[in-house]
């Protein structure tokens, strides 16, 4: 996977609405969305599974301060019981080892009139058996409203460079996403349909995402589908939030056949 895991869902939010630059709240595909509650600051723990039995868990704090909203992430993707043997049957492995991606994201949105802007600053490091491999990456977000319930948004994500890693540098997975999202309010409850185009680089690959998010009173439901050359997923969650706490679930069913991803949300807001 490599340098791989800075592209998957780290939240069960993003899980269910898949890798949208209009609609996740976090700042993870568009640094310009990240929001807090108007209230005060919010902490957010997010644990899971991947494709494969890749173990998943994530670690923010978004905090408002005036026209500024300021986030901190830390992110962990990993394997372990990996088996070290020879290029020969044998009984018992050599050894045991891991493999593991991790990264800092330090990010900044900011607002000019109805120009939303942010950037983030991104600390990476990967590890498998005893080669490391460390480097830094930016992303850049924008987005605006249009007309009375359209936003229009898109997104720059990991321009930077890795260190060597046994004899190459690895690549960082650069990706190119634009959107819109539609509000829509009936009764009781509110809706909002996105959809979105990608580009990303590694590999080089278009995608189409398409989602709706349903919100009724404290409840909320997503369902999201993503279209690419030779990967099809299908993903869905809800989530509750009842005064100062809040959970999401998120779970995506994918045509490579590697298992199912889900992901489970807690929050708190801070008073």
């Amino acid at each position: 996977m490599g340098t791989q895991f800075l592209s998957l869902p780290m939240t069960a939010r993003d899980l269910a609405l898949g890798a949208n630059p209009m609609l996740n709240q976090n700042g993870l595909w568009n640094p310009a969305l990240l929001q807090s509650n108007a209230t005060g600051s919010e902490i957010n723990f997010s644990y899971g599974k991947g494709m494969g039995d890749l173990e998943l868990s994530a670690l923010g704090f978004t905090s408002p301060k005036g026209v500024l909203t300021r986030g901190l992430k830390f992110r962990y993707a990993g394997l372990s019981d990996l088996e070290l043997r020879e290029d020969k049957p044998q009984t018992n492995p050599l050894a045991y080892f891991s493999a593991n991606g991790m990264a800092m994201d330090m990010t900044l949105a900011f607002a000019f009139g109805q120009q939303h802007f942010g950037i983030t600053m991104r600390w990476i490091e990967m590890s498998l058996y005893m080669e490391k491999s460390h480097g830094l990456a930016m992303d850049f977000g924008y987005w605006r409203q249009i007309l009375q319930k359209g936003k229009l948004g898109f997104s720059i994500l990991n321009l930077g460079k890795m260190s060597p890693f046994i004899s190459e540098n690895p690549s960082l997975p650069l990706r190119v996403l634009g959107g819109i999202s539609w509000a829509s309010n009936f009764s009781s409850f509110s809706n909002a349909f996105y959809t979105s185009l990608e580009y990303a680089h590694l590999p080089k690959v278009g995608i189409v995402n398409i989602g709706d998010e349903i919100a009724w009173k404290n409840l909320l439901f997503q369902v999201s589908g993503k279209w690419a050359e030779e990967n099809q997923a299908l993903s869905a969650g809800f989530g509750l939030k009842q005064g100062l706490l809040g959970f999401q679930y998120g779970v995506q069913l994918s045509s490579q056949n590697l298992g199912l991803s889900h992901l489970f949300d807690f929050y708190i807001l801070l008073p």
